[in-house]
């Protein structure tokens, strides 16, 4: 009988254990899919930004060679993300299917080559766009230069009308998030009010009192991150594979991206150990203080 009576605590104290690390992994796992979201979120930004064409017409009497030098020297800039040349016979070809017909019939060859640049994100805005217009305009190799400049304003407005939103959720979703796990170890510690009692009347110092709870804490902080970690982690790898969003993925695994959520599982760790740690010691403190007729409501 004794050892069935001593079997049944030890069910208790590794279930609550088990529920203690359960409900902070879940809890992790809503504030890592906040920022799975935010991560990609800036991704597409950029890639939508990265994908718009700034088109340089050159002159038609450029030597190939000069196009090459010409290329070759663009693609040194900083703001240059990656260069692509269009010959006259493929912008002539270009023509053509757009308009369904054979143009130079009429007008003859007048096309010329360009060379079209896709610009690094962070400097895809209207001043930096206009002056680099102004900046090729006087360049005596370039004929004209086009890009979409209705079409850059707009993706601005939108990506920060939809940023205000994103963001707004999201710290909406932090502080319920940060709540649940507040109130989940507040509620372990609960159980355990009388304990702590004994403890101090038996003349236990409140750093003695604090420790085991704070060491228990921080464990089931960290079991929760691993938890956490292996929820998300499969959930990304699904996700990469079953979520496809035509030109851009929702979700990517990119050597860029993966390292944003690398360290989104180191702060996601830390945020585990650093809640833990401060719900215990104040609700410790609390039931420390707590005069011993308020410890039964």
């Amino acid at each position: 009988m004794a050892e069935q009576e001593n079997v049944k605590p030890q069910k208790k104290l590794s279930s609550s254990w088990f529920s203690t690390v359960l409900s902070i992994a879940l809890v992790l796992v809503m504030v890592g899919l906040l920022g799975v979201m935010l991560i990609n979120a800036r991704r597409i930004s950029d890639e939508t930004k990265e994908s718009i064409d700034f088109e340089i017409m050159l002159q038609n009497e450029l030597e190939p060679s000069e196009i090459a030098a010409f290329q070759k020297e663009l693609g040194k800039k900083e703001y240059v993300k990656a260069t692509r040349l269009v010959s006259k016979e493929e912008a002539a070809e270009e023509t053509i299917a757009l308009l369904g017909h054979d143009f130079r019939e009429v007008v003859g060859d007048i096309l010329p080559p360009s060379i079209i640049l896709n610009l690094k994100s962070e400097y895809i805005n209207k001043d930096f766009l206009r002056k680099l217009e102004k900046e090729m305009q006087r360049d005596v190799r370039v004929f004209d230069v086009q890009y979409q400049q209705t079409y850059v304003e707009n993706i601005h407005k939108n990506l920060y009308a939809v940023s205000a939103v994103l963001i707004g959720l999201c710290v909406v979703l932090l502080i319920i998030a940060v709540s649940l796990l507040l109130n989940t170890i507040r509620l372990s510690i609960y159980a355990k009010r009388f304990l702590i009692r004994s403890m101090l009347y038996v003349g236990a110092k409140k750093t003695t009192i604090r420790k085991p709870f704070i060491i228990k804490g921080i464990l089931q902080g960290i079991w929760g991150a691993l938890i956490a970690w292996l929820l998300l982690a499969a959930g990304l790898y699904f996700g990469s594979q079953f979520m496809p969003g035509g030109n851009f993925a929702l979700i990517s695994l990119d050597s860029a991206t993966l390292r944003w959520y690398i360290l989104m599982f180191i702060a996601l760790l830390l945020f585990s150990i650093l809640i833990t740690w401060l719900s215990t010691y104040l609700a410790v403190c609390k039931y420390i203080r707590m005069k011993i007729d308020k410890l039964y409501f």
